[in-house]
């Protein structure tokens, strides 16, 4: 990794934060902006520092929103991430009068009622905070299955991970890292000193060799087809002979490569051990 890589991931994510932040500013505004057309429609007085105050509710969103988006993304089952969203906007409606108490207390000539300010929180935010945190924890525990950008500590762990070769970490023309799943890799190809990885979506370029690769992929999942060439054998869609004891390999993405025939007899037997078929 490069000295300038890790600053880049961790640029990546200045860029949610501040539409995050800058949404929720929006919001303030537009809550401001709509108590003061709601007051000219009913004849009332309008006071700015009380719609900014009642407006801190939006401020709250901000800490909770980055402090537990990573818990809840790490649950695993829906109902313990329902749950978890649950607690959340919970915290989120018992804070906010007990701020808005605190505030009127330091700045305010009056002083608001935790319970009234709560009734009034109840009423006016529960459905808005039941949207928001639901979209925003859905957002954050989503995941694509193609190759997607990782954060920093993903990446060490990824580079860590040396005994099992689940994934493999790849650098994009952007001089992004991610992580790509073996399961989505179609085949290796040699490009000395590079090896081209066929993920599914597009084709990566790493500095590796074929022979560390054979060493650590899934025997059961991978098999080495030619001295330029491993495949997945879940990608595999047919197998043609060419009577001269090579074969041609059809792969998912439509690619034909050639079997040498020094590598057939191990060929044959992960592929009926895979797909339960002979392979003629």
């Amino acid at each position: 990794m490069t000295a300038q890589q890790p600053y880049q991931v961790f640029q990546g994510r200045q860029k949610p934060l501040f539409i995050v932040t800058a949404s929720l500013l929006a919001l303030i505004f537009v809550n401001v902006s709509l108590d003061y057309w709601f007051t000219l429609f009913r004849r009332n007085s309008f006071y700015l520092s009380e719609s900014l105050l009642f407006s801190s509710y939006w401020v709250l969103y901000l800490p909770f929103l980055l402090f537990f988006a990573k818990p809840v993304r790490g649950t695993k089952s829906l109902m313990a991430k329902l749950s978890f969203t649950a607690a959340v906007i919970a915290m989120h409606l018992i804070a906010y009068p007990a701020l808005v108490w605190l505030l009127s207390k330091i700045f305010y000539y009056h002083t608001f009622a935790y319970w009234q300010t709560f009734s009034f929180g109840l009423y006016a935010y529960f459905i808005k905070s039941v949207i928001i945190y639901v979209f925003a924890f859905v957002v954050a525990g989503g995941f694509n299955r193609r190759a997607v950008p990782v954060q920093a500590d993903e990446i060490e762990r990824a580079i860590d991970k040396t005994d099992s070769f689940d994934s493999i970490l790849v650098t994009d023309s952007n001089n992004q890292k991610l992580v790509l799943a073996t399961t989505d890799i179609i085949y290796f190809s040699a490009n000395p000193p590079y090896v081209n990885v066929h993920h599914v979506s597009k084709r990566y370029l790493l500095k590796e060799t074929l022979k560390s690769f054979e060493s650590r992929l899934d025997e059961n999942q991978f098999v080495r087809i030619h001295k330029s060439h491993i495949v997945h054998l879940s990608k595999i869609v047919s197998v043609q002979s060419r009577k001269n004891g090579d074969y041609d390999i059809t792969l998912s993405n439509d690619t034909i490569l050639r079997m040498s025939r020094n590598y057939v007899k191990n060929f044959k037997l992960k592929f009926m051990r895979q797909h339960q078929l002979t392979a003629d």
